[in-house]
């Protein structure tokens, strides 16, 4: 494996890190524009599409144009060519989803049943103090859970998509 490959599944995998970390930035910028449309409040809308635009963008360099990064930060110009290990690029993008939705799953199962309580308890309430808040929760841990088991059942067709672009 050289080098250069080592860092394009690095970033592939820094990719996927942030496609399953960043589902709560994108649900906030997307309800930030949805906001916009009854309130038209323009700063809300700037900062959500804002926000949508850079998450996009950055998971599309990194998926794609890891040459690019590589080639102007000069990352493989003090390690040698050829590394030492040998192990196929689909066996490392597909170790890398497994672990990653391994660990959301891992670490959303409690918030799940945490936030399920509290949803159950709030709507119980009659008299609630505040804006009730455990229904978001509840639907991001639900949202968290499910791409968790898409990683996980559909590893294949993921790396055969993030190799897709490689392949042509």
């Amino acid at each position: 494996m050289s080098s250069r490959t080592f860092f394009q599944l690095l970033f592939k995998v820094f990719a996927l890190i942030l496609i399953v970390s960043s589902v709560n930035g994108l649900a906030v910028s997307l309800q930030s524009i949805f906001y916009f449309f009854s309130n038209y409040d323009i700063p809300l809308l700037g900062i959500g599409l804002i926000t949508l635009i850079f998450f996009i963008a950055l998971i599309y360099v990194l998926l794609y144009k890891g040459d690019f990064i590589i080639d102007k930060l000069k990352l493989t110009s003090n390690i040698d060519e050829h590394l030492s290990f040998t192990i196929h690029r689909k066996d490392v993008l597909s170790i890398a989803i497994l672990l990653i939705g391994g660990y959301t799953l891992i670490d959303e199962i409690p918030a799940f049943f945490s936030n399920l309580y509290s949803y159950y308890w709030e709507t119980r309430l009659e008299y609630g103090f505040g804006p009730k808040q455990s229904g978001r929760q509840f639907s991001y841990s639900s949202a968290r859970i499910i791409i968790a088991l898409m990683l996980l059942g559909n590893r294949r067709a993921i790396v055969n998509f993030i190799e897709l672009k490689r392949r042509k």
